[in-house]
């Protein structure tokens, strides 16, 4: 159960709006921005993540699935569409995994150093 929720609060901590509206609200109340400090290597790897994610949303929003979907074509087309975007969102998934595995095996290593 834990997991699922860690997922859900992890969604919109990621949400574009969200990190809009912290960042009005800690600039509304007058708070210093103060930048972590982070290696090299943790920034790659988010970015490597975030890459993921944006391969895996264009599979998700393909314009020829949902042109196929809302158009009414046929069910063989919407499925060699549907097999499509699936097979773009695996390799999203695939990437962002990589990098998230990549990043906690980099944590872990920085916090068995000292």
């Amino acid at each position: 159960m834990k997991s699922v929720s860690h997922f859900f609060k992890a969604v919109i901590q990621a949400c574009p709006y969200t990190l809009v509206g912290k960042t009005c609200v800690e600039a509304v109340k007058g708070k210093p921005v103060i930048p972590k400090k982070t290696s090299k290597n943790s920034l790659l790897y988010k970015k490597g993540m975030q890459t993921g994610r944006n391969i895996a949303l264009v599979g998700v929003f393909c314009p020829f699935l949902w042109y196929s979907i809302l158009s009414g074509g046929t069910r063989d087309f919407i499925i060699l569409n549907a097999i499509h975007s699936g097979i773009i969102v695996c390799i999203g998934g695939v990437v962002a995994g990589i990098n998230y595995l990549a990043l906690n095996h980099s944590k872990h290593k920085m916090m068995q150093r000292g």
